[in-house]
């Protein structure tokens, strides 16, 4: 079990207070999960702004799409949730987020380059982008399969971030990277444009995951 219900209603209410006031999403975009066993997981519910969310507000779903407790309706998005959980069985909590500078990235066709700093390339590897999907249906979840599969974090063209961990919290890190590596981008683009690590750089930075004790499940920046 991954946490007990009480703890994963705290840690869901607290992480998705910092996503909203860390501009990651806004109005009630978004949404956030934790594994609770094989066949259960807790998820925000649809139509509530992050910023005020309750523990009672919380559902608990099962792997078919039923809600098992709770009154609402779920995150339109819980199919994302489900297939992560139904792949990875080593994760335990999902954040799906509308990282605005990330996602401006796949909205011009541009690459967002996840290998222009240090931390990046150790932490993140080389992010992957699903194809656009047709938002709420089984598409967005099937864009993505693979590539979760490869990577702990995912953006999805056009539409957003899910990044996954062992808690909200691995989670919430991996999410304001990617942000973070968007925003660096920009700023070197104004300036001129970056000036990328050599092959050897980039091998050696990989090199360091296991001195930093990243776990993550990364692409290398040799992969497609």
């Amino acid at each position: 079990m991954a946490c007990t219900d009480s703890s994963a209603r705290r840690e869901i209410v607290h992480y998705s207070r910092k996503v909203h006031a860390s501009g990651l999403v806004c109005a009630t975009d978004g949404n956030l999960s934790l594994r609770l066993d094989d066949s259960r997981f807790m998820i925000t519910p649809s139509g509530v702004r992050k910023e005020d969310i309750s523990e009672e507000m919380l559902l608990v779903m099962n792997m078919e799409g039923d809600v098992l407790e709770g009154e609402g309706r779920p995150s339109t998005e819980y199919k994302l949730h489900r297939e992560v959980y139904r792949r990875r069985p080593d994760i335990t909590a999902v954040i799906h987020a509308h990282p605005p500078k990330a996602v401006a990235f796949t909205i011009a066709g541009r690459r967002l380059d996840t290998g222009l700093l240090p931390e990046c390339v150790v932490t993140l590897g080389n992010v992957p982008v699903a194809p656009y999907a047709l938002p709420g249906t089984e598409a967005l979840p099937r864009s993505m399969t693979e590539l979760i599969c490869l990577s702990d974090v995912v953006l999805l063209a056009r539409h957003g971030s899910v990044t996954a961990g062992t808690s909200l919290g691995e989670a919430f890190k991996k999410l304001e990277k990617l942000e973070q590596c968007a925003q660096i981008q920009l700023y070197a683009e104004a300036l001129g444009g970056p000036k990328p690590f050599s092959s050897r750089e980039i091998a050696d930075l990989e090199g360091l995951r296991g001195h930093y004790g990243v776990n993550s499940r990364t692409m290398s920046f040799g992969e497609a």
